[in-house]
């Protein structure tokens, strides 16, 4: 940059001038009337980004032009060191318009002629205070320090206007019209709601509030603001679905007048369930006037308010047929008229598979994917749920939503419990708790409690179990069928600390609740199992009999899920013959370990060992203890654990930390001993490595797995992490080497 003798420049006279230009500007006929009032407080933190050319400038020296550069107007020149109000207006002008900034859109930015633009920035550019056409100086950005808001808000508003006109992008006209704050375009509402969708199409949340707050305030209409109130209650839900927020009201008020138009109502409807407001939810479903279009929509939320509100069932309505058949909705009202059967076929696991598969995370599909993910849950797939949960929660990581990360966090909390991870669903429900406040969750706050409780019930820490009991929840949980693990969590936890009789009246509430709700799914919760073993508690052998045998019964094919082996183990307690008792929990070994409950199978070779024992069998009783041992540990099951070293008999060796493996126990500790770091990989991460690996692009990746970019990215990271690698070229080698 060129530099001359030290100096300021004398801005006071451009100031004023432009002050006066401003004034006589405001007058004109279509020019707006300039305020400082802000955007909407909830979109205040956003919009500093959009003029920060102005803001937080260093005060630097500027060099002196004048004898480098003769001045344009001698008046304006009050001391050798001046400059130009023309010079310091264009570059005003291309501090506003950036990239944008050719000559014709300067002047109209301006209100100079062309030939001055042009002449008054070939000689900035000299001067060394403009670059590449439209980069400023620190000596040039000082000087734009002082020039007033208003200015630059008027700015901003040519240039909008100058801008739309030759037809730029929705996006840098919004940006304009924000720095502008306050427009009169008749245009301007929908160029920033356009350039909303733009900014939600890349998870830009922050730009799209911003945009659609502004065009809230501009919009004149009041069913076009009821639209626009509703899309924000969408963005603010993603990251925190509060029921107290400015814009929650508004679209509450549409809906109650009848402003809100057809196709924002299932959206609201969402929320209106979110937060228990169930009555609310039905009577808007009913104001719906239904066309083709929103038929399978509008079917789906009764039926998922069926399905989670069994106490309040809306009147149920015909799908819409013909092409309907085939889209995403209609395929989860399938899959919950499915979840009610009994019977899990293999075409349930199909249709949830295609839900999971057809549906990308949005604020529309996440309960379709909750219903998907459920139906895996309980047809006893829970490696299958574990993997989706895995993609979804970095899916949800990668678009910055941590209302999706608490729902998915949630869900994944339920599977590791069923799995007997109770460390990864300790933490799992931790991570739900935290993404939102626990206030804003709703009664979706049940399962990661419900989670943690069983996961600290099982560690043997139970104060802290019962510190969880004394959180507030929603009164509508117990309408709803989250409340269901939240009992049973909380019966085991009694029946933990000896408090049996609260404990089976937590059971039996369960079990009347699924009768009334037409609900009995032993994979949902197998309350019969856990009335059993409150009986056995109180030593009533009889009754725990009859509770585990009908299990069974309602099981209709035992080997085939996992809670049988729970029967089993449960009828071989009840036994006294001991070849019989070992009978049973042979068979009970053989459905656990088929199956992913590796706590229930270290207690049912817990009681296998103690079997054999009894038929003098002292070498295959000490193999087996050592497995359950070591199980039990793996899990972190404290009470489990030192209940198998309690039953060692005198003289017995305690077993050591590598005790020998029976079959079908090939746990994740000894994955990760045959695989090395690989082992620590979940199915979608590992798959997503050998892709990667065989030198698919991420793109690639992402349209064979029906996932997003941001997603692959998310599992790339962790498996390198793991790894401990850095570049893909790696994983190959590692892939083929440690498998």
């Amino acid at each position: 940059m060129r530099r001359g003798t030290p100096g300021r420049f004398d801005c006071d006279g451009f100031l004023a001038s432009s002050a006066e230009r401003c004034t006589a500007d405001s007058g004109r006929e279509g020019s707006p009337e300039m305020t400082s009032a802000p955007i909407a407080r909830a979109a205040a933190g956003f919009a500093h980004d959009i003029d920060i050319e102005t803001r937080n400038f260093r005060s630097t020296t500027l060099p002196a032009v004048v004898g480098t550069v003769a001045p344009i107007h001698d008046r304006t020149a009050r001391r050798r060191d001046a400059i130009p109000e023309e010079w310091a207006l264009v570059a005003l002008g291309i501090a506003v318009l950036k990239e944008h900034s050719t000559s014709a859109l300067l002047a109209e930015v301006t209100a100079l002629d062309e030939i001055t633009v042009e002449h008054a920035r070939r000689r900035l550019t000299e001067a060394g205070l403009v670059h590449d056409g439209y980069w400023l100086s620190d000596s040039a950005a000082a000087l734009l320090r002082r020039s007033s808001i208003g200015q630059r808000r008027l700015l901003h508003h040519r240039a909008a206007d100058a801008l739309y006109r030759s037809a730029a992008e929705a996006t840098v006209v919004a940006r304009h019209l924000v720095a502008a704050r306050d427009v009169r375009h008749p245009w301007a509402p929908a160029v920033l709601r356009a350039a909303a969708d733009g900014a939600l199409a890349l998870d830009q949340l922050k730009q799209a509030v911003v945009c659609l707050e502004l065009a809230y305030r501009l919009a004149g209409d009041p069913g076009e603001r009821a639209e626009l109130a509703a899309l924000l209650v969408s963005i603010e839900w993603r990251v925190n679905p509060s029921s107290a927020t400015r814009n929650f009201g508004r679209a509450s008020v549409a809906l109650r007048t009848g402003q809100l138009p057809s196709q924002f109502i299932p959206c609201l409807v969402r929320y209106l369930l979110w937060h228990g407001r169930i009555p609310e939810a039905c009577a808007a479903l009913e104001q719906v006037v239904e066309d083709p279009a929103t038929a399978a929509d509008l079917d789906f939320q009764r039926r998922w308010i069926d399905y989670l509100y069994p106490e309040l069932r809306p009147r149920r309505r015909d799908i819409a047929s013909g092409s309907a058949a085939d889209i995403p909705e209609h395929r989860a009202g399938r899959l919950l008229v499915a979840l009610r059967s009994i019977e899990t076929t293999v075409d349930t696991i199909a249709l949830a598979r295609q839900v999971l598969l057809g549906n990308r995370l949005s604020p529309a599909t996440a309960e379709s994917l909750v219903v998907a993910l459920d139906a895996l849950i309980y047809a006893g797939e829970l490696a299958m749920a574990d993997e989706w949960c895995e993609t979804l929660l970095a899916e949800a990581a990668a678009r910055h939503s941590p209302t999706w990360l608490a729902i998915f966090a949630g869900i994944q909390a339920d599977v590791a419990l069923r799995r007997g991870d109770r460390i990864r669903a300790g933490e799992s429900a931790t991570a739900a708790l935290n993404h939102v406040p626990a206030v804003n969750l709703g009664a979706t706050v049940a399962r990661p409690m419900a989670a943690y409780i069983g996961a600290c019930t099982e560690a043997g820490r139970y104060d802290e179990a019962r510190s969880q009991l004394d959180r507030d929840v929603p009164l509508t949980l117990f309408d709803s069928t989250l409340v269901l693990p939240y009992l049973r969590a909380r019966g085991h936890l009694r029946l933990a600390t000896g408090e049996t009789d609260e404990a089976m009246m937590d059971f039996q509430l369960c079990g009347s609740l699924m009768l009334r709700w037409d609900i009995d799914l032993p994979g949902l919760v197998p309350w019969r199992n856990d009335i059993a073993l409150a009986y056995l508690a109180a030593g009533d052998r009889g009754r725990a009999r009859i509770y585990a045998a009908m299990h069974l019964d309602r099981v209709n094919r035992p080997a085939r899920h996992p809670s049988a082996a729970t029967s089993l183990r449960i009828l071989a307690t009840t036994t006294d013959d001991a070849s019989t008792r070992a009978v049973l929990l042979r068979r009970a070994d053989t459905i656990a370990a088929a199956g992913a409950d590796r706590l229930e199978l270290a207690r049912v070779r817990a009681d296998l060992a103690h079997a054999h024992e009894h038929l003098g069998e002292f070498g295959p009783a000490n193999t087996i203890r050592a497995s359950a041992l070591r199980l039990a540990t793996e899990c972190g099951a404290e009470p489990l654990r030192r209940s198998i070293i309690d039953s060692i008999p005198p003289g017995g060796a305690v077993p050591g930390p590598t005790p020998a493996r029976v079959p079908g126990d090939a746990g994740p500790a000894a994955a990760g001993e045959r695989a090395g770091g690989v082992g620590l990989l979940s199915v979608a991460e590992r798959r997503v490595a050998e892709m990667a690996g065989g030198g698919s692009r991420n793109r690639e990746i992402a349209e064979h797995l029906g996932i997003t970019v941001s997603t692959v990215e998310q599992h790339l990271t962790r498996v390198y992490r793991k790894l401990k690698v850095h570049h893909r070229t790696e994983l190959r080698f590692l892939l083929e080497v440690r498998c």
